[in-house]
This record gives structure tokens, sequence and C-alpha cells, in this order.
């Protein structure tokens, strides 16, 4: 990491460099319409101050821009960029992966939740048979008997 900083560094430098040899260098005199020069590569080549690049690509020095396509073309630069795609995939493989955990994990709360309520009913309507139960079997006990009739009649 500190070598490649280095290496930009130099390479910044050089180019400060180059800048202010440029600046002061003479102008050679170049007739924009001169005979056998048909082409603005070829005009442009004989400009002093303004060289252009294969690509015809200037910096902001009026110097060529020094960036290789070939290196963007090497397998250890598509090695790199599949390693970073392999890794950006699995961090969205997770990202999913957790977001259909937390829905499952809120889906069993809602049916805990549920299963808690009906168990808390049922044993509510346990105690209350319970009671029920000890009221008759001490009412036998005392000799009381189950009247067949209704305690209430209900008028229609």
């Amino acid at each position: 990491m500190i070598s490649s900083l280095k290496k930009l560094q130099a390479a910044a430098m050089r180019l400060k460099g180059r800048a202010a040899d440029r600046q002061f260098a003479p102008v050679r005199e170049v007739e924009p319409f001169a005979a056998g020069k048909s082409t603005p590569e070829d005009l442009l080549s004989g400009l002093s101050g303004s060289a252009v690049n294969a690509n015809g690509l200037k910096d902001s020095f009026g110097e060529t821009a020094d960036f290789d396509f070939a290196s963007l073309l090497r397998l250890r630069s598509f090695l790199y960029l599949l390693a970073g795609t392999v890794v950006f995939l699995f961090q969205i493989n997770n990202t999913l992966s957790i977001i259909n955990l937390a829905r499952e994990n809120e889906r069993l709360r809602e049916q805990i939740q549920m299963t808690t309520s009906v168990i808390t009913a049922q044993e509510l309507k346990v105690h209350e048979l319970h009671s029920i139960h000890n009221i008759v079997q001490t009412a036998e006990a005392l000799g009381l008997m189950a009247s067949c009739e209704p305690s209430v009649k209900l008028v229609k």
C-alpha cells in the first residue's frame, strides 16, 4: 500500500517537472495548412505544448494522459473484479437472508403470542370447570341433589 502511494507520488512529481519544462519551451512555427499535413493529428503533433496521446486525451497541463488501457485488460484485473463481484454478491445474499430470517422471526413471534393466549384461555376454562366440580362434590356431601328443572325458566 505504501509502495503504491510512493509510486503515485513519484509519478505526480514527474508530471509537475514536465509541465514546468514545457511552460518555457520554445514555440515552433507551423503553418496550419502546410502541404502533407492533412489530418488533425498531424497538425496537433506540430504544435508545442499540446501533446496528444494515442487516444487523443490531454491532461490539465497540456500533457499526454499516461493511462495504459492494456493494464486494465490483464488477467489480474479481471480476477480482482471477479473477487470483488463475488464478495459483493455474497454480501447481498447475506442481507437478503437476514431480511428473510427477520420476517420468519416476526411470524413465529405472532404464532407464539396466539398460542400463549389460547393456552391462557384454556387454563381459565379448566379452573372454572374444576371450581364447578368442587361445588358439586361439596353439595353432594351435604346431601343436596341436582334438580332436573332449570332454576330459571326462559320465556320466548
